[in-house]
């Protein structure tokens, strides 16, 4: 039986190009081409599609769009995408952890047809052709930068929102939950059906400061644990909010008083750093566990705002392909912000169990003693990872 791949891009060039060059493969498999996700769903609603490729920035209807509709609606059939934003760390967590090819643009004419025989040999042996993950999808918004506002809803009628402003989740509601509890909700849902919806008129306040990676993880977490534990009455529902992570809820519960009174002693050697300030003890969300202060400044919200600095910068040194980024000095007209982030987990973007994930947030005086300052939270670190454990 003939297969038919169908290419979606709005240059015609483009178009014209790769249906010449298949045209050595017309007795594997046909081309069907289209310019926008427009044309591409009449196409896909009255031919028989086996794979399709498409660009994401098209007028008309977008390839996320495209892409939400061919999950909605033919979930069996797989999808490439091309992007010019692919970075080999972002194309290797969603081929792993979603089921969305990519290949970047300006796209290799060979490796697009191996990769399209090979999923479509994939099918004819018998194997099972996967669609649209859900946190591939939010991915991609993720790496281009979108913006946006996405119904999600599942076989059972349960739905919410989620909003994207330039590539960042800011907010999410499911029911009566908000920010990351109801993001986790949402990503543990199965079976999900995505619509597009009309952006706000007014600005949104962002709700979610932990990262898309760190929620996906979170909800595969929980959806293996509901999984294991399904002889038992467990209801996501029940389960924390990322939010309320493993680290604070000792520090709140387990460890006691007690042990937030030796966190606060470790904080105190601080004043010894000429020009201090303030410093604070974060978990990876930028949450304020402890803190010792002489300035009157908020720190849980300045250290929140430098939390978010190093979380970018980590991100930037991972899309640089230099490391990720540990350390973030900030020399403003009237202070020095230092961030330092501590994560003994083996993914460097996850927070594992029994595992220290902190972030320390020290404050000087623009005069202060920065090295004196650097060398403090170097070798405060590891005690304040003690209570992170």
């Amino acid at each position: 039986m003939m297969k038919y791949v169908l290419i979606v891009d709005d240059e015609e060039q483009l178009l014209l190009t790769m249906q010449a060059g298949f045209e050595p493969f017309k007795d594997r498999f046909q081309v069907l081409t289209a310019h926008n996700g427009k044309e591409a769903t009449s196409l896909l609603a009255s031919e028989h599609i086996n794979l399709v490729v498409t660009d994401l920035k098209m007028p008309e209807m977008d390839g996320f769009e495209l892409l939400a509709f061919i999950k909605n609606n033919f979930p069996e059939i797989p999808a490439i995408v091309m992007t010019a934003y692919a970075s080999p760390d972002v194309e290797k967590r969603l081929t792993q952890s979603g089921l969305i090819r990519m290949l970047e643009k300006p796209v290799d004419f060979e490796e697009l047809t191996q990769l399209i025989l090979s999923l479509l040999e994939h099918e004819s042996t018998g194997g099972v052709l996967s669609g649209i993950s859900l946190p591939s999808f939010l991915q991609l918004i993720e790496m281009e930068q979108n913006t946006c506002l996405m119904e999600i809803k599942d076989a059972s009628g349960q739905q919410g929102l989620l909003y994207f402003k330039e590539g960042r989740l800011y907010d999410a509601v499911c029911d009566k939950r908000k920010g990351d509890e109801a993001a986790l909700h949402l990503l543990a849902m199965d079976k999900v059906k995505i619509r597009f919806r009309s952006l706000p008129s007014k600005q949104l306040k962002r709700n979610i400061e932990t990262s898309l990676m760190n929620l996906i993880m979170e909800s595969t977490r929980l959806k293996d644990e509901m999984a294991s534990t399904s002889d038992q009455e467990t209801v996501l529902d029940d389960s924390p909010p990322l939010g309320a992570t493993d680290e604070d809820d000792l520090l709140k519960s387990e460890k006691g008083d007690d042990s937030m009174a030796e966190l606060n002693e470790v904080l105190e050697k601080f004043k010894t750093v000429d020009g201090f300030q303030a410093v604070g003890a974060f978990s990876p969300n930028g949450e304020m566990v402890a803190e010792c202060n002489v300035s009157g400044l908020n720190l849980a919200e300045l250290g929140a705002l430098a939390n978010d600095v190093l979380l970018k910068a980590q991100k930037t040194t991972e899309i640089m392909n230099v490391g990720r980024g540990q350390l973030v000095h900030v020399e403003a007209p009237k202070a020095h912000v230092i961030c330092r982030c501590l994560n003994e987990a083996t993914d460097f973007a996850a927070t594992a169990s029994g595992r220290a994930h902190v972030h320390l947030v020290l404050i000087i005086d623009v005069d202060g003693n920065v090295a004196m300052g650097k060398m403090k939270v170097a070798s405060a670190m590891q005690e304040v990872a003690e209570f992170f454990r």
